[in-house]
C-alpha cells in the first residue's frame, strides 16, 4: 500500500509529515486529512485563533502533490 505525507500549510508556513500514513489510496489519505483538520480546529478555536486558510497538502512517496484538503472543508455548516 502507498504512503501518504499529510503536510499542513498555514500561509507560507508548511509542517512537514515526516513519518506519513501507509493508506489504501489517495481518498483514504483525505479522510484522514478531514478527520485530523477537525481536531486541529477544535484546538484553534480552543485557543482563540483565526481559522482561515489552512489546509493539508497530500503529497505521495515520490513528492507530488495527490490533493490539498482546507481545513474549512471539516466543518459541517448546515
Amino acid at each position: 500500500m502507498p504512503r501518504f505525507y499529510l503536510n499542513i500549510r498555514d500561509g507560507d508556513d508548511l509542517i512537514e509529515d515526516q513519518e506519513g500514513s501507509v493508506l489504501v489510496d489517495v481518498d483514504a489519505a483525505r479522510l484522514e486529512a478531514l478527520a485530523s483538520a477537525r481536531d486541529i480546529l477544535a484546538e484553534l478555536v480552543r485557543a482563540g485563533r483565526l481559522v482561515d486558510g489552512q489546509c493539508f497538502e497530500i503529497m505521495d512517496d515520490s513528492g507530488e502533490l495527490r490533493a490539498v484538503v482546507p481545513f474549512k472543508e471539516a466543518l459541517k455548516l448546515d
